[in-house]
């Protein structure tokens, strides 16, 4: 990240992060004329959300250096790190020369669980995709893609779904009408109840009723 760029990040809970300061020139001109680098020509570009094992691991050994008792090699150490930090970001992060992978996002299984139990708790009432979304606090169009990213279905579908499913349990139990069913999965009518169940399963639910009966 260029100075004066400034980026905010939304986390689910506590996270451990390293902020490494970086001097405006990466290295001496000297050291870059050694290697024919042009001086000029080294400016960093902004790569946000990425992952690079390389950095981390770099990160990570500069980060063993802090909290312990210094020792006189230390400096030898962090300099030959900072060379090597150097070259990494100069040979993949320099403007004309970024080239990030395309990322995929998705719905971390944590925010997925809270949906599902969302849903869960909220069968028998009206679920908007806009409730849904709110969930994850994510706007409704980028919910519904990553949804279906991570589960197959589109969200309406999986609701359909899960109703279908529970009216099946009660179905099978033969102690509720139809009617009480309809109301009680969140269908709001017979014939809604009717409709969205032939679209799962190919029957109506008095037909799946009698071959639970037989």
């Amino acid at each position: 990240m260029p100075a004066g760029t400034y980026e905010t990040l939304e986390l689910d809970g506590p996270t451990e992060c390293l902020s490494m300061f970086l001097p405006a020139t990466l290295l001496e001109q000297s050291a870059l004329a050694d290697y024919e680098i042009d001086p000029a020509k080294v400016q960093l570009a902004y790569a946000g959300g990425l992952a690079d094992r390389t950095l981390g691991h770099i990160a990570g050994v500069l980060h063993s250096l802090v909290g312990r008792a210094p020792r006189p090699i230390d400096s030898l150490f962090a300099d030959a790190i900072r060379t090597a930090l150097a070259a990494h970001l100069i040979g993949n992060y320099t403007v004309g020369r970024t080239r990030l992978a395309a990322r995929t996002p998705s719905l971390n299984a944590k925010k997925l669980q809270r949906v599902f139990d969302f849903i869960e708790a909220r069968l028998a009432d009206k679920i908007s995709l806009e409730d849904i979304a709110a969930e994850a606090c994510l706007s409704p169009f980028h919910f519904a893609r990553l949804f279906r990213d991570a589960t197959g279905l589109p969200p309406h579908r999986y609701v359909i779904e899960r109703r279908v499913q529970v009216a099946q349990g009660l179905l099978a139990c033969n102690r509720l009408s139809l009617v009480e069913i309809a109301l009680s999965t969140g269908f709001g009518s017979q014939a809604n109840f009717t409709r969205g169940f032939r679209k799962i399963l190919g029957i109506t639910p008095g037909q799946y009723r009698d071959e639970c009966r037989r």
